[in-house]
């Protein structure tokens, strides 16, 4: 009797240990260090509570076939509790996902307004807000305006949304159409030969950023993401090469997080700013919400982070290259 107590004890003991979740981050790229900050933090903070986060895609560089495949095979798999996906083609994407069985939820880059799944919870910044942080910097940088050329990656919404707020910005706040280049609003123009990155590819973005500066020249140059400079040294290498002929340009871009390379490469004068989102809060909000939808409990339709602004002015002070 003694032993038959202690094995039905040990039992419900057994029964009562929930089963650990799992939850799935669908990056862009997998190879992209943002996302791995990301899943980093998601993951910190479910092993916490005996859960797990795993970042699922492709290395290659953003694609939304790549993307779709890799949604696919989450929702076919049956492992994981809910999942959070960071959207490169809205309807193609949001194609895929009418039918999940489990939660989910967006972030980084949300669905279009006009799409079905456009009120599905988001976790990132605020793209409209990102992008005028954009537009400060560079009139604090070119305060008598200019041309300027504007380095973004094509069909990705959350893009399109920071560059028709930096354009927004720079005109004054004068009306202008979705993806309209400006054309002397607030002094600023855009040459036409100003090119659109195919995928989001630091090798590109660096060939790209090559020819700009020798055959464009504009007086601004502005990446909505971290593309040329994500690899820090083939940036650097780049600029170098280059010489005196990227002189007559002025560089901002907005990354993930601030690094050791991005404050040298301020110090330099390579950059003239920055505009920095912090994806390990990402990471933490996306567990916080996948577990409350897993519950049924209720979450925050929109949830934005706050984004770190580096003015182009006082570079060599180090308290303004503080990441908080």
């Amino acid at each position: 009797m003694k032993y038959f107590l202690i094995f039905m004890l040990a039992a419900c003991s057994v029964q009562v240990v929930a089963e650990p979740r799992i939850f799935g981050l669908v990056a862009k790229s997998t190879s992209d260090p943002n996302f791995v900050l990301a899943w980093n933090a998601c993951d910190r903070a479910a092993r916490k509570e005996g859960n797990f986060c795993e970042l699922l895609g492709s290395p290659e560089p953003a694609n939304a076939h790549l993307q779709a495949r890799a949604i696919e095979a989450a929702l076919t798999s049956e492992r994981y509790a809910a999942i959070a996906v960071s959207v490169t083609q809205s309807s193609f994407i949001a194609d895929r996902l009418t039918q999940a069985s489990i939660p989910v939820m967006t972030f980084d880059s949300p669905f279009k307004k006009e799409e079905k799944l456009a009120s599905l919870p988001y976790v990132g910044a605020d793209n409209e807000a990102f992008g005028r942080d954009l537009g400060r910097l560079a009139l604090a940088t070119a305060p008598e305006a200019g041309s300027i050329c504007i380095m973004t990656v094509d069909h990705d919404p959350n893009l399109a949304i920071r560059v028709d707020a930096l354009r927004r910005y720079l005109a004054g706040d004068h009306p202008l159409k979705s993806g309209q280049r400006l054309s002397g609003q607030g002094g600023w123009t855009e040459p036409t030969r100003c090119p659109k990155l195919p995928n989001a590819h630091h090798r590109e973005a660096l060939h790209q950023l090559t020819g700009i500066l020798r055959d464009i020249q504009p007086d601004l140059l502005v990446s909505v993401g971290h593309w040329p400079i994500v690899n820090e040294r083939a940036f650097i290498a780049t600029m170098s090469a280059l010489g005196d002929e990227q002189l007559n340009t002025q560089i901002i871009a907005g990354v993930g997080k601030i690094s050791t390379g991005h404050r040298e490469m301020l110090r330099q004068g390579l950059l003239q700013g920055l505009v920095s989102i912090d994806f390990e809060d990402i990471g933490r909000l996306v567990y916080e919400q996948l577990r409350y939808m897993v519950k049924g409990e209720a979450v925050s339709p929109v949830t934005y982070t706050k984004s770190i602004l580096v003015p182009a002015q006082p570079l060599l002070d180090d308290q303004a290259l503080k990441v908080e």
